[in-house]
């Protein structure tokens, strides 16, 4: 009686864990986006799986766990196909306008070289990044003539001439109180 009452508990608290764990990704990931998208997207952690089915066409991802920024995802179409390219060293296509979101903001990052992890100079190394919309578009060249230069103070492009070459578009003032 003792012994399957202290599996029961032990069954109990390893549920309780597990859904106090999958709470903290849902409320990480919908962070990413408005409420009125989030709200109904589909959460998955970063092993692409799962942790809550959405009913609109938007996926939301926690803080990425290999940095220390909060940079939790909501992405839609295009940038799924991205995202999946990227990770596997593809090229993504892209076949509309794509929209994400990160408004907790981003880790540091090269704005020239999607592959680097450490500073690359210091008029590339992008910091500072919060809350921002990202625009991916199916031909790089309606991207001619958008600046690339990050400390504009307003949309810019991000890795030009490479296929993740995309829009930055700030939703906050990066440099109040700097």
């Amino acid at each position: 009686m003792i012994r399957t009452s202290v599996a029961a508990f032990a069954a109990l608290l390893f549920l309780t864990s597990t859904a106090i764990a999958q709470d903290k990704v849902i409320k990480s990931a919908m962070s990413a986006g408005p409420p009125s998208i989030s709200a109904d997207a589909t959460i998955m952690d970063w092993g692409l799986n799962v942790v809550r089915e959405g009913t609109n066409d938007w996926v939301c991802l926690p803080d990425r766990p290999d940095t220390d920024a909060t940079d939790p995802w909501c992405v839609e179409g295009p940038w799924i196909a991205f995202l999946q390219a990227f990770v596997n060293g593809e090229e993504p296509e892209i076949d509309r306008i794509g929209f994400a979101y990160m408004l907790q903001g981003d880790a540091a990052v090269s704005n020239s070289d999607p592959t680097a992890t450490e500073p690359t100079g210091e008029d590339d190394w992008v910091t500072g990044i919060g809350g921002h919309m990202m625009i991916i578009v199916p031909d790089p060249a309606m991207l001619e003539g958008i600046t690339t230069d990050h400390r504009n103070g307003g949309p810019w492009v991000m890795w030009p001439n490479t296929p993740y070459a995309h829009i930055m578009a700030p939703t906050e003032d990066r440099w109040a109180g700097k």
